[in-house]
């Protein structure tokens, strides 16, 4: 154990002590009896006062018979029988009462004694848990750098260079929309080469890819391009990650069924993620696939959790675009692709799309998501693990986007959530029982898997009639509120169940 840690766990065995101790004595640290002990001291009290005037009363009522007694002897001893007779029956009553009082004691001390134990067991489970995930903190950083940040790493594999905040983009180009011919020729003038365009039908925008002039960064190839045609569109070629932290990957459970389906047979709804295996959870789905992203190499596992959670919602018709390549821990995509993968889905016109990457903004993804908006097309995104103090996660940040974050079955925020204005709402994004795309099921955590709960509600809405706007409206109606009054940046305006 380092010194670190050492010392988290001196730390939370002192607050576990402090709690467990708290339940027996109150906060001044002066003794006092408990509340059993108090309402037999009270009973007993009043039991005794009952019987004392009970007594008076017949010592009153014989001293006024005595006095008769003089004048008619036979109705005085009739009189003091019956007295006698009735003060016998009160002391047997008090002695019943005394013993019912003793006996509720004894039934609350016990109750008394039941939820003290009870209550130091769960601190003392409190504080081991919170132990346990101080010393993850501690040795595993996975789960910190979650979100866009991990995307760092890429500039091992790609030789990518990096924006002035440090997220890696494509070396060596940049990319603009709706480049004007005669700014095209200007930059080609510069030095600038044209890589490829990409003309987006359903947007109707064109992406055009420049190879920077040679000896320039990216950096200032782009800053150089928006002098040459400051009126239009232009950014670095992004990369994107998914949303990984340490439980993203499933934790295999045994045999469990998953929520099926919540009856309606014409949901439709569109996924960008990974690709997605083949599975008995979505085999009453209709899957159609970008057939750009079938790369035969393409990550599985995360698309098939999230396809399975989206056909658990009703989902008949699931629109899947994987736009990740490389390793099954570390997936990565470009803003250029994903650029494609939302024209695909606007033209296969899919009112509802589900999100789970996260990156850095960029111009280009920023607008084409405020096209797909404004034709009616609602975006539900995963508002990021990079914990309480990472930056927005784009896209879940661009307005109009649905951003969903995760709570636990307890209703508490899953510890790496981003927090922000821009966050929606909630649901449950920790032990989520999902697909594995190697079979079986897992428990995944994450802002990603706490989204398709979101998408669907969005997508029954829309097979109902509702617009996007008026669809958000009533999620956010909805939404059970969480944390401070009204909205906040944690749960946004609250959870969805």
């Amino acid at each position: 154990m380092t010194r670190y840690t050492t010392v988290i766990a001196a730390f939370a065995l002192t607050a576990l002590v402090n709690t467990v101790s708290g339940v027996a004595r109150p906060p001044d640290d002066e003794p006092r009896g408990s509340r059993a002990q108090e309402r037999q001291d009270r009973d007993a009290e009043r039991a005794t006062e009952r019987a004392n005037a009970a007594a008076g009363r017949a010592a009153e009522d014989r001293a006024k018979i005595e006095e008769r007694a003089a004048r008619d002897t036979g109705r005085a001893a009739e009189d003091l029988a019956k007295i006698d007779a009735e003060k016998t029956r009160d002391e047997t009553k008090a002695a019943e009462e005394r013993a019912k009082i003793a006996e509720d004691f004894a039934e609350d001390a016990a109750k008394e004694a039941e939820d003290a134990a009870k209550d130091a067991e769960d601190a003392a489970e409190d504080a081991a848990k919170e132990l346990a995930e101080l010393a993850e903190d501690a040795n595993d950083d996975s789960g910190q750098k979650g979100s866009s940040a991990e995307l760092r790493d890429l500039a091992r594999t790609e030789s990518a260079e990096h924006d002035a905040d440090g997220f890696p983009v494509r070396r060596g180009e940049v990319v603009a929309m709706d480049l004007p011919a005669e700014a095209l020729i200007a930059a080609q003038a510069k030095g600038f080469r044209l890589i490829e365009r990409q003309k987006l039908e359903g947007l109707d925008r064109e992406i055009v890819r420049l190879a920077a002039p040679e000896g320039l960064t990216s950096m200032r190839a782009r800053e150089q391009l928006r002098e040459i045609a400051p009126a239009v569109v232009v950014d670095l070629v992004h990369y994107y990650g998914l949303n990984l932290t340490a439980g993203s990957h499933g934790k295999r459970i045994g045999t469990k069924a998953l929520t099926i389906a919540r009856g309606s047979t014409s949901l439709t709804v569109g996924m960008i993620d990974t690709a997605v295996g083949k599975h008995p959870a979505l085999g009453k789905a209709r899957l159609v696939a970008w057939p750009s992203g079938n790369l035969p190499t393409a990550p599985l596992e995360h698309g098939t959790a999230v396809a399975s959670l989206l056909a658990g919602e009703g989902s008949a018709t699931i629109f899947l675009a994987n736009i990740f390549r490389g390793p099954a821990s570390r997936p990565f995509t470009s803003a250029d692709v994903i650029a494609q993968a939302f024209e695909w889905m606007v033209s296969s016109k899919v009112p509802t799309v589900n999100m789970s990457l996260a990156g850095p903004r960029n111009a280009i993804l920023d607008r084409l998501i405020r096209d797909a908006l404004l034709r009616g097309v609602q975006v539900v995104a995963a508002a990021g693990n990079g914990g309480p103090t990472a930056p927005p996660a784009y896209p879940a940040a661009v307005p109009g986007v649905v951003a969903v974050t995760a709570v636990d079955r307890d209703k508490r925020i899953y510890r790496y959530a981003n927090r922000g204005s821009y966050v929606t709402v909630a649901a449950q994004g920790v032990g989520v029982i999902a697909a594995r795309s190697a079979g079986g099921l897992a428990a995944f955590d994450g802002t990603s898997f706490a989204t398709p709960h979101v998408a669907g509600w969005i997508a029954r809405c829309r097979a109902k009639g509702g617009t996007a706007a008026a669809c958000r409206d009533q999620l956010k109606a909805a939404a059970r509120d969480l944390g401070p009054a009204g909205f906040d940046d944690t749960y946004g305006h609250g959870l969805i169940e």
